[in-house]
């Protein structure tokens, strides 16, 4: 509470400095050097930019879960959320920062429960053909960049959160924006007791009980400097990240007071890039280095003192990207776009025998263009080469015809081929890794049909798709007689289903109107014909904001449909998780140069679960206050 009376009196101080003005939202106007065709958007989705400020107090993990098609599976707060895109797992789901690749090595997967929206300022999901640029994206791509930012004279904004199970959040932006200079540093610090109270119906007679060993602690800090000169640009970054997680017991065992279990993680991402642009184009080459460190801790005993499990799992990776990135317009309409990458990636682990390498050379071109005025066309190809061995050539080709009937409706198809390399887990666990294991590799056919129009103070988008994928050698992990478990290459695994999308906008004088929704059917099943543990068939989400001069007002729903939690179809208790819907509100007002939300997530109280006997917090509070200058 300390920490909290004293950032409100530093937010006081700078009040009494201010002037008494309006403060209005503030618009970003984004150009780029070489402007896309619709086939390069076709299957791409850019996040709002004013969403993305007014929800930065969020983890990634939330803002997916509210906003996006992506389901996400997660623990809890302060547990593990990963994401199932179009069907698929985690390791599936490739996620790019300013275009490298932030999957762990390791686990080959990413939890997006650490990445808070505070550190990024743009988000675009990509699927399909979309994801033709980089191997791994089987399900989509998550991209997060950071943006240029020129002449805004002195960055400071504050914000501090306090809510429900002494749930704290503070974060701070200072620097200063010249002509043609940035300096710029990001830093927050999260924390929550997490000790809410739930009914755990993991015993026998059913309790009502409050979460124990679940706390939490993550910051984080980010550097940044820009120099534009002419024509080129110089971007570093460096993002460096620390948590600290204990992990509750699952709702079965929670009598059980002699186990000990938590995760220490921390990385440090850097880059360097520099970026020259010409009349008719533009190169990027950027280098990076990232440091990442794992830290797992399970220890268990019996009543007696006998020791039932004991883990101390310790990871350190370094990993180095090289890119090169070339953009060119050609002959009228068509562009090409030609890239080189290098990747390295060193794990030393005390499950691993030894420390383990690999590297991954990537040439990738993409020619875009128009075949006639209302057709759009994107061909690509890309030859990955893994440990110097040829993993083979991947194409995909996307078609968008704008209708010439219909002003603003566009349909879209493409055809994808991708792979995905084994992670270094998959490959040297100890006990359990196949060395042997085949790369993953799938194809997709998509299409979707679009419609955006304004009609004066109105206006409207909606995306109706579907997808049919066939993932070949599907790698999955299976129990053997050895009383461990390894990873093995299935049969075919078929993923199909459909996705809608729509958002409108209406605005009268002081009044703004918006409302967006999400709906997601996701089929996807292995030679069992059974469909896969932990994906829904069914899950949505819709969201709508209400504002009136300087006042704001949202609500958001999420509905997450049935899903198996295990490999066969009985259908017992322990067999399913029940479907469920969640609501959440917020109400906030603009006061000079202060914002102030109060918000209630989960206002009726569900009682559910996302994960098999993990607890999950009904009804809860937060109050935000965000100063700005």
């Amino acid at each position: 509470m300390k920490k909290l009376c004293v950032l409100l009196f530093l937010l006081a101080s700078f009040a009494i400095m201010a002037q008494d003005t309006i403060v209005l939202q503030s618009v970003e106007v984004n150009a780029e050097a070489i402007r896309k065709n619709q086939a390069e958007t076709a299957m791409e989705r850019k996040m709002d930019t004013a969403l993305l400020k007014r929800l930065n107090t969020i983890t990634m993990s939330q803002l997916l879960i509210q906003h996006s098609p992506v389901f996400i599976k997660t623990y809890g707060p302060g547990g593990v959320a990963t994401a199932s895109f179009r069907g698929t797992t985690a390791s599936h789901t490739l996620v790019l920062w300013n275009g490298f690749q932030l999957n762990a090595p390791t686990l080959g997967q990413v939890d997006f429960s650490t990445i808070p929206v505070f550190m990024t300022e743009q988000v675009a999901l990509k699927w399909g053909s979309g994801t033709s640029a980089n191997s791994g994206g089987l399900g989509g791509t998550v991209n997060i960049e950071t943006n240029q930012h020129f002449g805004e004279g002195l960055i400071l904004d504050l914000k501090q959160t306090y809510g429900s199970f002494n749930s704290f959040g503070s974060y701070i932006t200072a620097g200063y924006s010249w002509a043609s200079h940035l300096l710029r540093v990001k830093a927050y610090r999260t924390s929550s007791d997490n000790d809410f109270k739930y009914d755990n119906i993991g015993i026998i007679p059913h309790q009502v009980m409050k979460q124990k060993n679940a706390d939490f602690v993550d910051y984080g800090v980010m550097p940044e400097y820009q120099w534009r000169y002419r024509n080129s640009l110089i971007t570093i970054v460096s993002w460096n990240q620390w948590s600290d997680r204990n992990s509750p017991q699952i709702m079965p065992n929670v009598i059980n007071n002699s186990t000990k279990e938590y995760t220490e993680n921390g990385y440090s991402r850097n880059f360097i890039s520099y970026k020259t642009y010409w009349q008719t184009g533009k190169i990027e080459v950027k280098s990076a280095y990232f440091y990442e460190k794992q830290h797992y801790f399970l220890e268990s005993y019996t009543d007696n003192g006998i020791p039932v499990t004991k883990i101390n799992s310790i990871n350190d990776a370094n990993i180095y990207h090289q890119i090169a990135d070339l953009n060119q317009d050609l002959y009228k309409s068509w562009k090409l776009n030609a890239k080189v990458q290098w990747d390295h990636e060193q794990v030393k682990s005390n499950n691993y025998d030894g420390t383990k390498d690999r590297d991954v050379l990537s040439f990738y071109a993409a020619v875009t263009g128009k075949v006639v005025k209302p057709l759009d066309i994107r061909l690509t190809l890309r030859n990955d080469w893994v440990d110097w061995s040829s993993a083979g050539f991947f194409p995909t080709a996307t078609l968008s015809y704008s209708s010439l009937f219909v002003k603003g409706l566009k349909i879209n198809a493409g055809y994808s081929h991708n792979f995905r390399n084994p992670s270094l887990n998959d490959l040297y666990w100890n006990p359990g890794g196949n060395p042997d294991l085949k790369p993953e590799n799938g194809r997709t056919i998509d299409g979707n049909i679009m419609y955006s129009r304004k009609f004066g103070r109105f206006s409207i988008e909606s995306t109706l798709g579907a997808y049919y994928s066939l993932v070949n050698d599907w790698i999955q992990w299976v129990p053997t007689s050895w009383r461990y478990w390894v990873p093995e290459n299935v049969n075919t695994v078929t993923a199909y289903g459909a996705e809608a999308h729509l958002k409108m906008n209406y605005f009268i004088n002081d009044w703004n109107f918006q409302a967006s929704g999400n709906y997601v059917y996701s089929h996807t099943t292995d030679e069992t014909g059974y469909q896969l543990m932990y994906i829904p068939l069914h899950h949505a989400n819709a969201f709508a904001e209400v504002r009136w001069k300087t006042w704001n007002m949202t609500y958001t729903m999420e509905y997450t449909g049935r899903r198996k939690t295990q490999m066969d179809n009985e259908e017992v208790l322990a067999g399913r998780l029940n479907p469920y819907t969640l609501h959440h509100v917020s109400v906030g007002k603009q006061i000079r140069k202060f914002y102030v939300e109060f918000k209630v997530n989960n206002i009726t109280d569900v009682d559910y679960m996302a994960i098999l006997w993990r607890a999950m917090p009904g009804r809860s509070f937060e109050v935000g206050l965000n100063y700005k200058f």
